[in-house]
Formats: C-alpha cells, structure tokens, sequence
C-alpha cells in the first residue's frame, strides 16, 4: 500500500504501511481545524483487516479536547476492529494533557518523545 501525506494550515497527518502496520503520525497541533482530517485518516486504516496502527504523536506540538476525543475514537475502532493500536511520542506537555482528564492509562504504549 502506498503512503499518503495531507497538509493542512498548521498540521500535518501522514500514513504510511510497514511490515502489516499502518503508521499515522501528525505534525502540529491536533485539535478542531485538524479533528476531522485525522478520524478520516484513522477509519481508512482501520478498515484494512488485519492492520495494527501505530499513532505516532512525536511532532504533536499541541491536543485539546477535539485531539483528546480523537485519540478515544481510535480507541474504540482499534477495538470494533480488533486489531493493536499503539500511541507513541507522546511529548511530556501532551502525556499531562492525558494525566489530567484521567486517560494517561488508557494509553499504556504512549511514551514520552525526544
């Protein structure tokens, strides 16, 4: 499968596909102007049989409640899909996001990026 890039005034979201993984990193800020862009990005993932995902939030620069609720959603089609999803390079500012509505361990793979 082929890799896919869409840029949008202030972030950015990429898909690429590894060894039977689907990887989606965003870039910038995850909030409402980036809320909808992402779940599209994610359900297309996750509605090839079979793939894990991994959300890689390493150039996440900012999550409000909108990226908050994103990260729920993929939670839940990880689940309807029954297939892993791994939250990665989580930044300490995002994990106290987390931490502080309750979900930093709901997210268990998420770890602090560099």
């Amino acid at each position: 499968m082929m890799g896919s890039r869409v840029a949008v005034m202030g972030f950015a979201v990429d898909t690429s596909w590894t060894d039977g993984c689907a990887v989606v990193s965003v870039a910038g800020e995850l909030d409402m102007g980036a809320e909808s862009i992402v779940r599209a990005c994610l359900e297309e993932v996750f509605a090839v049989p079979g793939m894990g995902v991994v959300l890689d939030l390493s150039a996440t620069t900012f999550m409000d409640a909108r990226g908050i609720s994103v990260l729920v959603a993929a939670r839940s089609m990880a689940e309807r899909s029954q297939v892993a999803l791994r939250v990665v390079g989580m930044r300490p500012r995002l994990r106290s996001t987390l931490k502080v509505v309750g979900l930093d361990t709901v997210f268990p793979d998420a770890r602090p990026g560099l």
